[in-house]
């Protein structure tokens, strides 16, 4: 009898221990957790089950409507798994008890272009379009990207011209990142021009682009005018853009923080 009552008051002090911990305020966690720190955290409210944040930034881009869920199948690799959603996408965050690295992917991020010009200074021409960031993983150790990979696609892509549109269709640019470096692809999905091209950019911020652009022969006049400001003609109907430099400060520490 004594046995089995044992046995009883340890189940049910387990079970108010697991109990206790899934009720446990976030606010509690989280200075226990290593952000990387370009992350700011606004009116964060809930248990480490489930609950909401204002707002997330990222490089000081917002994310906004945050709401985050435990995922408990990642328990027999001793991670702690979460699900964010956004009021713009989604995530799956996987954070490591052993280490305190955190693994991110499934990342998707969808904003209108003139919602991401203000955050990136000096631009000449007021961007139009869609665009779609997809970062399918990135590895976070001791609160800095070591790795990611992914691609950003620019649906609609254009210039608005005080006034006159520009809209040359869909563009896919495919990237593969470490702390040293950001290696990338650029093509076109079925858009206006014919586009293929790679490129790098380095830590310290030089970069360097070599891009290949093949023309229909009917192009509109306005893009073409375009293009010929912008690239150099290689043959009939065949442009290129080849260009090294340095990336201004402002933007490199958005690619490298």
């Amino acid at each position: 009898m004594i046995g089995k009552l044992w046995k009883f008051t340890l189940f049910f002090l387990l079970c108010l221990a697991i109990a206790l911990l899934f009720n446990l305020p976030i606010q509690q966690v989280l200075p226990h957790v290593r952000l990387p720190d370009t992350v700011q955290l606004t009116a964060v409210d809930g248990t480490i089950v489930k609950g909401k944040a204002r707002e997330i930034r990222v490089n000081e881009f917002p994310f906004r409507d945050v709401e985050y869920r435990y995922q408990p199948s990642c328990i027999p690799l001793l991670k702690v798994c979460y699900r964010i959603d956004y009021r713009k996408g989604s995530l799956r965050v996987a954070y490591d008890l052993l280490n305190g690295d955190t693994e991110m992917n499934h990342l998707r991020i969808a904003y209108d272009a003139g919602e991401v010009a203000p955050y990136v200074a000096n631009l000449p021409v007021n961007p139009t379009g869609r665009i779609e960031l997809q970062v399918d993983d990135m590895s976070i150790v001791s609160g800095r990207p070591t790795a990611v990979a992914g691609k950003l696609v620019w649906r609609d892509m254009g210039i608005d011209n005080d006034g006159v549109r520009v809209n040359i269709g869909d563009y896919e640019l495919v990237f593969d990142g470490n702390p040293q470096a950001y290696d990338f692809k650029l093509n076109d999905l079925g858009a206006t021009l014919d586009v293929d091209g790679e490129g790098k950019v380095s830590s310290d911020g030089q970069y360097q682009v070599d891009i290949r652009i093949l023309t229909d022969p009917n192009l509109e006049s306005h893009v073409r005018s375009v293009l010929n400001l912008t690239a150099k003609k290689a043959g009939p109907n065949n442009y290129r853009i080849e260009q090294r430099g340095r990336l201004p400060a402002n933007i490199r520490r958005q690619i490298f923080p």
